[in-house]
C-alpha cells in the first residue's frame, strides 16, 4: 500500500460521515423541484390556501436541513483535511530531514502535503461526493419524461468529454510550469542563503538573470495552462446554458403535445436539470486545483516510498564507544568512488586524527561515521552495532557529538542551540558543562542575554568564531560516546584554540571516542592515532607518533603534507 494511501485510509470514518451527509443533501436538494411541481399542478389548480402554506413550511424546513448539513459535512471536510495534514506532515518533515531523502524534489515535501490538504478541504472533494448522485437525477428526469432524461444524459456526456479535454491539453503545462516554479524558488532560497558572496562580488544582476528565466518559463507554462483551462471553461459554460435553454424549450414543447407533462413537471424538470449540472461544474472549475493535488500526491508517494524507519530496531543497553570501520567503501555513482576499502579502529577513549588533501574524502568519512550516508559496501560499528542502521531508529543521537565543517545553527537562543533545541529548562547544568568544556562560557556570559541570547536565524547574530564554538558545545552536550568534529578550529582564534587542546584532553579522560578532521598539526598533538587518507584511499593509520614520521608540514601554511611513497597499513 504507498504512503499516503494509508493516511487517506486512515481518515475513512470521515468519509463514511460525509457520505451520509451528502445523500441527506442531495435528498433535500430535490425538494425545491417537487415544491414547484406540486404548486403548479395542485395548488394552483385547487385553489387551496392550506396546502400551500403546508408546502411551503415543509420546503422552508428541508432547505434549512440541507443548509444545516451541508455546514456540518463542510466542517467535516475540514477536520478530515487537518486531520490528515498533522498524520502525514510529521513523516514527511522526518523523510525531508533525512540525508538518505535529499533531492531536491523533496525539499518541498511540507509544499505537497499543503496542496493535498487544501484538495480535501475545498470544493473538489465536495464534487467528489456529488457525482454519484446524477444517476439519480436521470432516474427522476425519466420519470418525468425519457426525452428529458436524454438530454441531461447527452449534456452530461458533452461536458465530461470537455472535462476530459481539459486533463489532455493542460495537464502537462501546468506539471511543468510547477516544477519549474518550484526550481525558481529553489533557486531564490539559495540566493538569500548567499547574500553576502552576492554583494560583495557585484553577482545580483547575474543571479537575478538566471531566476527571472526559470521563473519566467514558469509563468509561461501557467499561463499556457490557464488560457486552455478558461477556453474550456468558457465552452463548458455555453453548454450549461444552452442546455438549459433546450431542457425548458423542450419540457414546454412536451406540457403543448403530451398530456402527461404538466407546467409543473416542466418546471421541476429544469431545475433538476441544473442540479444534474452543479456537480459537474465543480469538478471543471476545480480540476486544476485536482491536477496539481495529483501531482502533490504523487510526489510524496514517491518521496516516502523508500523511508520505513520502523523496519530497523537496534538498541543497545550499555554503550561505551567502540569504534570499528570494516572494508568501507563509499561511491555516489559507479563512475566516482570517494572512498575505497577504508579498515581501522577506535578502543573507547582514544582519538583519532584524520588528515589528507582536499577532495580526499574526508568529511565523506565523518558523515558516514555518525550514520549520514549509508556505505555503498562495508560497514561503520560501534559496539558492534551498524551505525547506520542505528541511527535510522533516531536512538543514536544522544550517544553521538558531530560538527559539521559549515556549522549550522539555528534560530533560537544559545542555550537552546546547544541543548540541541531541546528544552532547556531540564537540562541547564549540561548546557553550562558543556560551554566550559570548549571554552565558550566567559564569550556567553557577556552576551546581552547570556544563554538567553536570541542568536538569529542561522546564529547570524554571532561571529563566526563563536558560531564555531556554540557548534562544538552543541557537539559535547549530553553524554555522546562518540564525538567526530570536521575542521572544528577552522575560524577560531589563539586563545579559543587553546581552549580546544585542553578539551580534547578532557574528552579523552572521559573515555568519549573522539575523531578529528584538521590540517593543523598543532591540533592533533595529543590524538592518539592518525589515518592518512589521499584520493579515498587509506594511505596510513597508526599510532600519531609514527605516521608524524611520514608527514611534513607545509611552508607556508602549516597544514599537514603527505610525504610521497608512504605505505599503506
Amino acid at each position: 500500500m504507498n504512503a499516503i494511501k494509508h493516511y487517506i485510509l486512515q481518515c475513512r470514518q470521515f468519509f463514511i460521515y460525509a457520505g451520509i451527509f451528502s445523500f441527506v443533501i442531495n435528498l433535500m436538494t430535490l425538494m425545491p423541484a417537487f415544491y414547484m411541481l406540486e404548486l403548479y399542478d395542485r395548488v394552483l389548480s385547487s385553489h387551496s390556501n392550506e396546502t400551500l402554506v403546508m408546502l411551503t413550511i415543509l420546503v422552508v424546513f428541508m432547505l434549512l436541513v440541507q443548509y444545516y448539513v451541508e455546514y456540518l459535512r463542510q466542517s467535516l471536510f475540514l477536520r478530515t483535511s487537518a486531520t490528515m495534514q498533522r498524520l502525514m506532515q510529521k513523516t514527511v518533515l522526518a523523510c525531508m530531514l533525512n540525508m538518505q531523502s535529499q533531492s531536491r524534489a523533496n525539499r518541498r515535501g511540507l509544499d505537497d502535503v499543503h496542496t493535498v490538504q487544501s484538495f480535501f478541504s475545498g470544493s473538489g472533494v465536495q464534487a467528489v461526493f456529488e457525482v454519484p448522485w446524477i444517476p439519480v437525477y436521470f432516474f427522476v428526469l425519466y420519470l418525468f419524461h425519457p426525452w428529458l432524461c436524454l438530454m441531461a444524459v447527452v449534456g452530461t456526456l458533452i461536458l465530461v468529454a470537455l472535462t476530459y479535454l481539459e486533463e489532455k491539453v493542460s495537464a502537462e503545462s501546468q506539471k511543468q510550469g510547477q516544477d519549474a516554479l518550484r526550481q525558481s524558488q529553489d533557486m531564490l532560497d539559495s540566493a538569500l542563503n548567499n547574500l553576502e558572496a552576492i554583494n560583495a562580488m557585484s553577482m545580483r544582476e547575474a543571479v537575478t538573470s538566471r531566476w527571472s528565466k526559470v521563473h519566467d518559463k514558469a509563468l509561461s507554462h501557467n499561463i499556457q495552462s490557464a488560457t486552455k483551462s478558461a477556453s474550456i471553461a468558457a465552452w463548458s459554460r455555453l453548454v450549461r446554458n444552452l442546455l438549459s435553454t433546450l431542457a425548458l424549450a423542450v419540457a414546454a414543447w412536451l406540457a403543448i403535445n403530451d398530456r402527461t407533462v404538466t407546467p409543473g413537471v416542466m418546471i421541476a424538470a429544469t431545475i433538476i436539470m441544473g442540479k444534474v449540472m452543479v456537480p459537474i461544474d465543480r469538478v471543471i472549475s476545480g480540476w486544476r486545483f485536482f491536477i496539481k493535488a495529483r501531482h502533490a500526491y504523487s510526489r510524496l508517494n514517491k518521496m516516502l516510498a523508500d523511508y520505513n524507519p520502523d523496519t530497523i530496531n537496534v538498541t543497545l543497553q550499555h554503550v561505551e564507544g567502540h569504534l570499528r570501520v570494516e572494508k568501507l567503501f563509499f561511491a555516489v555513482s559507479r563512475e566516482r568512488e570517494i572512498l575505497r576499502n577504508l579498515n581501522f579502529e577506535l578502543i573507547a577513549g582514544e582519538a583519532l586524527g584524520v588528515i589528507g588533501n582536499s577532495a580526499a574524502g574526508k568529511s565523506t568519512l565523518t558523515r558516514l561515521l555518525v550514520g549520514l550516508y549509508k556505505p555503498t559496501a562495508g560497514a561503520v560499528r560501534m559496539d558492534g552495532a551498524d551505525i547506520f542502521q542505528w541511527s535510522q531508529t533516531g536512538l543514536l543521537g544522544p550517544h553521538i557529538g558531530y560538527l559539521p565543517q559549515a556549522v549550522e545553527l539555528f534560530s533560537g537562543t544559545v542555550a537552546e542551540n546547544i541543548a540541541r533545541m531541546a528544552e532547556v529548562g531540564a537540562h541547564v547544568d549540561k548546557v553550562i558543562e558543556a560551554a566550559r568544556l570548549v571554552g565558550a562560557h566567559d564569550f556567553i556570559l557577556r552576551l546581552p542575554q547570556g544563554y538567553d541570547t536570541e542568536i538569529g536565524e542561522g546564529g547570524r547574530l554571532l561571529s563566526s568564531g563563536q558560531r564555531q564554538l556554540v557548534g562544538l558545545a552543541r557537539a559535547l552536550f549530553g553524554t555522546p560516546k562518540l564525538v567526530v568534529l570536521d575542521e572544528p578550529n577552522a575560524n577560531l582564534d589563539g586563545p579559543s584554540e587553546l581552549a580546544f587542546m585542553r578539551m580534547i584532553r578532557e574528552v579523552k579522560a572521559r573515555k568519549i571516542t573522539l575523531v578529528i578532521v584538521s590540517h593543523k598539526p598543532s591540533v592533533l598533538r595529543d590524538v592518539d592515532k592518525l589515518l592518512v587518507l589521499e584520493q579515498g584511499r587509506q594511505v596510513n593509520f597508526g599510532r600519531r607518533d609514527d605516521i608524524m614520521h611520514n608527514t611534513v608540514p607545509s611552508d607556508n601554511t602549516g597544514q599537514v603534507a603527505l610525504v610521497k611513497g608512504a605505505q599503506p597499513a
